[in-house]
């Protein structure tokens, strides 16, 4: 069996996770999709529709400048409309 560094591993998973997702100012505004930790997104500072899955199945449109929770999520994956 492989060892695994958990440390490294923690790090890793921590990359994959963008906490500014489409924000107009965030560096991960042109990546194709986004994986948003928790439960909450913000579309305020987004300029375009965005849909939003989170790790449970649930799924919705996201209109700029509304608020939208994701009920139980741990995180959600958005992708632009």
């Amino acid at each position: 069996m492989e060892k695994v560094d958990i440390l490294k591993l923690g790090k890793r998973i921590t990359k994959m996770f963008s906490t500014k997702g489409y924000l107009k100012n965030s560096p991960d505004i042109n990546k194709p999709q986004n994986i948003i930790p928790g439960n909450k997104i913000t579309m305020k500072g987004v300029n375009f529709k965005v849909l939003g899955t989170d790790d449970r199945g649930y799924t919705k449109v996201m209109y700029p400048g509304h608020d939208y929770t994701f009920p139980g999520a741990r995180y959600v994956v958005e992708k632009p409309v």
